[in-house]
């Protein structure tokens, strides 16, 4: 007799007529398969059939609708160790073959051969005394995350088996049925990262996964507010450095209970009233910062917390007026981020925090990347930021953003001539803010790199950088140190413009292993930072081109001071006059190169000399008169004369006044 899906599934109407049929035999002898279960499921499962194979192994399925199906073989109900597939030979869904099935077509050949499984066995017993463990929940995780994780428990002397697993690695995990024993990974192991993996290999059984579990630990205490010792509503947790995990809620009067397997803790206390901080052992914000407790088997320990209260920064994110919902606002101290908050449909935040100084940033939205990441008050980079002080018993409010469309770069890191290892290459954004570069945004690569966007398709119409003017500097290790246009320090880098809504892409660089030194820039020197208007100054330089004429100007207003001459070792001296119409106050004497672009200056200090002046004479360079600076000083002197006339007349009227 034939199981068809015709008993379950009947047509709907007259179009559903289609048919597939198959056989289904045991790899290795080709023996038939008798009662496995054949579900065959269109891809939105809303056209489904089932059936069951014969003695013979056989089987149909029909009334069918057209359309596009997956057959699966399912094995769960005949024992026997086999796996279950779909066709043609996949072990999951996705990578299924597909069927298309036209109206009153009949599709023969849907055949499958199982494999033999594989399987694990063991027995679990308490280290203490060797009894066995009945009840004992055995977990076996394959490494693929496209198979599905399979159990099994202990029966009553301790033993297990699970059979019908797919070749490959898993881990064991052994879960105790009551607090006083201590889980379990194979192979004596109490965190997944240290566990020790299964190999199942088809039709064999892996046998000895045993499991001697000792006696657990045990983390309690209180967790109360510090403002009036009320109990935190919460939960407490207690994370391995191997990834183990175990919490527990904390209860209405405060207290809690973590049964944990020996080895080393971070504990949280988490508060769920945002009034209220959360915080690890010891008086610890973050689990970098947490002092780690070490149990061993049977240990009773006993940790109290008494949390916080918190304070709010509160503000508004805007974009060209208007609220920016589900913008991301970030809390920063010593670099690190140390609160996070999104933006609400008014575009209002809330960041609690504890007392302290912050510097926060803006950016948006959550689910595209579009807005550049802004600092408070109003500026690019961290380093500009306006710091935000909150207090212990009020919030700060009014830290408020207005957010621009940003950009972002892209390009390629390449070795010119080794490979790229570990880490890959950290690629550095500078934007010129302020005058002088400042490092906005960082990323690790070994080829492709994005700065600014978060590879989300949405964000092709800006980016978390701000417009303006950037260069990029790469570093990796047993490379020269590079910045964008082939330049070895950030002060000889090309630049390039990156306006808002732009993806600047093909932003390269090539690194060497064989470094080349840059050719050392001119530098200048003043026999004194401070002249008099009228008195002469002595210049000296190195690093100049050999013969090449320099002219000296003095800035702010340029005035021509003359020109000297570098010498066969790019060395230059001389002595030029500041005129004596010059006023007072800081200027800067500028070398201009004639034949190569290059531009030298250094700060000096001009001071007033009494009276007027003339235009003075270039020495040194044997240049031309200075140029007259107008009349500012007797201007000056003119007008301070008159006021002391005045004032005089004044006093000498009121003194009379008073006789």
């Amino acid at each position: 007799m034939v199981f068809t899906g015709a008993v379950t599934a009947v047509a709907e109407d007259a179009a559903a007529t289609a048919t597939i049929t198959g056989h289904v035999t045991r790899e290795g002898d080709g023996s038939p398969v008798a009662f496995a279960s054949i579900f065959v499921n269109s891809t939105d499962f809303t056209k489904n059939g089932v059936g069951f194979t014969d003695e013979n192994g056989d089987y149909a399925v029909s009334g069918l609708k057209p359309g596009e199906y997956t057959v699966r073989f399912a094995t769960e109900t005949i024992g026997g160790g086999l796996l279950s597939e779909y066709w043609d030979g996949a072990q999951d869904r996705s990578s299924a073959q597909r069927i298309t099935l036209t109206d009153g077509e009949t599709i023969n050949g849907i055949d499958a051969t199982l494999q033999q499984g594989g399987s694990i066995s063991g027995r679990v017993t308490q280290e203490s005394d060797g009894a066995p463990q009945s009840g004992v929940t055995v977990y076996f995780s394959p490494n693929s995350l496209s198979l599905a994780p399979a159990t099994a428990r202990t029966a009553e002397d301790g033993t297990y088996r699970v059979d019908a697993l797919v070749p490959g690695e898993y881990m064991v995990r052994f879960d105790a049925p009551t607090g006083s024993l201590a889980d379990e990974f194979w192979d004596g192991a109490h965190d997944q990262q240290s566990a020790t993996r299964v190999q199942v290999i088809a039709g064999e059984e892996t046998p000895g996964i045993d499991a001697s579990l000792v006696g657990g630990a045990t983390i309690s205490g209180q967790v109360t507010t510090a403002a009036d010792g009320s109990a935190v509503s919460g939960s407490v947790s207690a994370s391995s450095d191997g990834g183990g995990y175990v919490s527990a809620p904390i209860n209405p009067d405060g207290s809690y209970s973590l049964s944990v397997g020996p080895g080393t803790y971070s504990v949280q206390f988490s508060s769920y009233d945002s009034r209220v901080l959360s915080e690890y052992w010891e008086n610890a914000r973050t689990q970098a910062e947490a002092t780690a407790i070490t149990v061993v088997p049977g240990q009773s320990l006993t940790l109290s917390a008494q949390l916080d209260a918190a304070s709010a920064i509160t503000g508004v994110v805007l974009i060209d007026g208007a609220p920016l919902a589900d913008a991301i606002v970030e809390a920063w101290r010593d670099g690190q981020n140390v609160g996070m908050a999104y933006a609400n449909m008014d575009g209002e935040y809330e960041l609690m925090l504890p007392a302290g100084t912050y510097t926060v940033s803006a950016w948006g939205s959550s689910y595209d990347a579009t807005y550049a990441k802004q600092y408070y008050d109003s500026a690019d980079t961290a380093s500009e930021a306006t710091a935000v002080t909150l207090g212990s018993d009020a919030d700060r409010t009014g830290v408020d953003f207005d957010l621009a469309v940003g950009g972002s770069i892209q390009g390629t890191v390449a070795a010119g001539n080794a490979e790229l290892e570990g880490m890959g290459a950290e690629v550095t954004a500078y934007l010129w803010s302020a005058r002088e570069w400042r490092a906005v945004a960082r990323a690790y690569t070994v080829g492709e790199y994005v700065l600014g966007g978060t590879g989300w398709p949405l964000s092709a119409d800006g980016g978390l950088l701000p417009a303006g003017t950037y260069t990029i500097g790469v570093e990796a290790e047993g490379f020269c140190t590079q910045f964008y246009g082939g330049a070895g320090s950030l002060e000889d880098a090309d630049s390039f413009e990156l306006a808002p809504g732009e993806t600047l892409e093909s932003i390269d660089v090539t690194l060497l292993t064989e470094c080349v030194e840059p050719e050392p820039k001119p530098t200048l020197e003043l026999s004194s930072t401070s002249v008099k208007a009228g008195g002469d100054i002595t210049v000296t330089g190195e690093n100049f081109a050999p013969g090449e004429k320099v002219a000296f100007e003095l800035h702010s207003e340029p005035i021509s001071l003359g020109e000297l001459v570098a010498g066969e070792d790019g060395t230059l001296s001389g002595t030029f006059r500041i005129p004596s119409t010059v006023p007072a106050g800081a200027h800067h004497v500028v070398a201009l190169g004639a034949e190569s672009a290059f531009e030298v200056s250094v700060a000096i200090e001009v001071t007033a000399v009494a009276g007027g002046g003339g235009t003075g004479t270039v020495g040194g360079g044997g240049g031309s008169g200075l140029a007259n600076t107008g009349a500012s000083v007797p201007v000056t002197a003119a007008l301070a004369g008159l006021f002391l006339a005045v004032l005089g007349a004044f006093l000498l009227r009121r003194r009379r006044s008073m006789s």
